[in-house]
């Protein structure tokens, strides 16, 4: 049984508890040959294949092409690529775990981690000089070296301007200066850990570099702010609005005064001051889907064959595009269950259940006792009409 003092290979041998309390969120980490059993299972030519796909997220940066540090958007042609450089240039390529299953298995590896925030695995691969420029993600990220050999220089926040060069698509600091006991060179294995805002600056070394860029979901406040106002206004109220009952003082007519500050605050107060209606919204944003428009529900006649299929035993996988998250109140016998940006309320005695579908990726339901429990048929329908388990495509 893996518990949280358990050694992990992927942090080199580090307990999970040992990196929260040290490293996460704090300070980089370099984990050499963390990763040493992972086959690449793109090569640089299938990459490009992907980028040429209209459905897929790529970018290309050239630091001296037309422009300083171009950027061209995808999708490519066969021509992009045969008029790019020789050297230092990179291809990037989104949400790969989206498309590629062995990818998808990688991801899986890091849920040590809450896997509620993670959010997809980007695949760059750069020529000999490729960079993207030293910048600084707001998000958590595992760098993953799987082939040829990258140099990277981190900065901490305090050790770098926020800056950026004008004129140009990306956010590149102009004046990084790097320090030399965070700089160093990576080879296929090895993982290089950043919390937010710390600057990096990585730069191919051979013409086979290829980082698979584990990323973190990690909202803005402004951004969960605009969440809950939204929520809370769905609700309409007209009969509640500002009165500031009177304190007995006598202000000029013209003065706000700050009792009609302190009375607009605490209601204020009070309409955040909701904790479950907090984290409706936390699990519906991030169960939302990357790309909601290759999403969609199944119909109910399509749910209920397939749902017929999994009691029959036909193999079923959570795909890499799912996102599965569930809250449980102290004080209530619910859970809520999000799925792709919904959710359902089950009874809190299938918590097991959520947790062997979270955990598991490749599923067979014929064993599943749903006479044991009235929530178990609809929990599975609810995840197979929401696509957070689909049939395992048959072999050819």
């Amino acid at each position: 049984m893996t518990t949280l003092d358990t050694p992990l290979s992927i942090l080199g041998g580090m307990s999970a508890n040992t990196f929260l309390r040290d490293y996460w969120q704090k300070k980089p980490l370099l984990i050499r040959a963390g990763l040493t059993d992972f086959e690449p299972p793109l090569e640089a030519d299938e990459l490009a294949g992907m980028a040429m796909e209209s459905e897929v997220e790529s970018r290309i940066v050239i630091e001296q092409g037309k422009t300083p540090w171009q950027t061209i958007k995808g999708p490519f042609t066969e021509e992009t690529f045969a008029q790019l450089p020789e050297q230092e240039w990179t291809l990037l390529i989104q949400a790969v775990d989206h498309w590629v299953p062995e990818v998808q298995e990688l991801k899986e590896r890091f849920r040590f981690l809450p896997s509620w925030r993670l959010d997809d695995v980007m695949v760059s691969y750069a020529t000999k000089g490729g960079s993207v420029g030293p910048h600084y993600d707001q998000y958590d990220v595992f760098l993953v070296q799987v082939s040829g050999k990258r140099r990277w220089q981190v900065l901490a926040p305090d050790a770098y301007q926020d800056q950026a060069i004008e004129d140009i698509d990306l956010h590149i600091l102009p004046d990084f200066k790097a320090n030399p006991e965070q700089d160093w060179e990576l080879e296929a294995g090895d993982i290089l850990y950043l919390p937010p805002n710390f600057a990096h600056n990585g730069r191919a070394l051979d013409d086979d570099c290829m980082t698979y860029s584990i990323g973190f979901r990690a909202p803005s406040m402004q951004e969960v702010l605009t969440g809950i106002r939204d929520q809370i206004c769905e609700v309409d109220n007209e009969k509640h609005r500002f009165s500031s009952p009177s304190d007995h003082e006598e202000p000029h007519h013209a003065e706000i005064h700050h009792s009609d500050i302190s009375y607009l605050q605490q209601e204020l107060k009070a309409m955040i001051d909701q904790p479950e209606m907090l984290a409706d919204w936390l699990g519906t944003y991030m169960s939302e889907v990357k790309y909601p428009e290759f999403h969609g529900d199944l119909n109910q006649e399509d749910t209920q064959a397939s749902l017929e299929d999994a009691l029959k035993g036909v193999p079923f996988f959570r795909p890499g595009d799912a996102r599965i998250c569930y809250h449980a109140a102290p004080d209530s016998a619910l859970i809520q269950l999000y799925c792709n940006g919904t959710k359902i309320e089950i009874d809190q005695a299938l918590e097991p259940l959520i947790h062997a579908i979270c955990d598991q990726v490749e599923f067979d339901f014929s064993t599943l006792e749903t006479d044991k429990h009235k929530d178990i048929l609809p929990m599975l329908s609810f995840l197979i009409s929401k696509q957070g388990v689909v049939h395992l495509p048959a072999e050819e």
